[in-house]
């Protein structure tokens, strides 16, 4: 890891000391501690299991947020704290992929940021560039269906099981 790069784990947990290596890696499978360099993907990664639908990613180099249901930023963001999360090392950090890192073991963290408000603090990344919002009533009708229809598809899958209270409540009245 270089060492002036700074390194995030977002959460809606205060008071962590240790970040365990309990998530999948998207890259082999196996379980790890995730870390990003991006602050922007570190807000909004804090959000609870029942909430656990992200629809951000890179393109061409920029953070780009996609609303898939009317004020799905304001829903999942406002007025919620998060915590901006720090490793006190980096050594056992890999880079696997772009802004994304990862640890087979368990890695120590320093609380790094408060965030009060994560909506506000989204909400002032965007005025500074730093991430594109799509707005759902910006996004094409077509693509909204396809993406309502698809999540109405596959609700019954066990990927969605920890949220798929969140996904009906959200996407039902988007069906066809």
């Amino acid at each position: 890891m270089v060492q002036d790069m700074v390194l995030y784990h977002g959460s809606i947990v205060r008071g962590m000391d240790i970040i365990l290596a309990n998530a999948e890696s998207h890259a082999d499978g196996s379980m790890v501690a995730y870390f990003t360099s991006d602050r922007v993907y570190a807000l909004v990664c804090c959000r609870s299991r029942e909430e656990n639908f992200v629809t951000m990613g890179l393109k061409d180099g920029m953070q780009h947020y996609y609303e898939r249901f009317p004020d799905q930023l304001a829903i999942m963001y406002r007025g919620k704290e998060g915590f901006l999360y720090r490793p006190v090392s980096g050594g056992s950090l890999t880079n696997v992929s772009g802004h994304t890192w990862e640890s087979h073991a368990a890695v120590r963290v320093i609380l790094h940021e408060h965030i009060p408000d994560l909506y506000a603090e989204i909400l002032r990344e965007e005025a500074c560039g730093n991430v594109i919002v799509h707005r759902y009533k910006e996004i094409d009708p077509e693509e909204q269906k396809m993406h309502a229809n698809y999540v109405r598809d596959h609700l019954d899958d066990p990927m969605f099981a920890e949220y798929r209270s969140f996904l009906f409540c959200h996407f039902s009245s988007l069906w066809d």
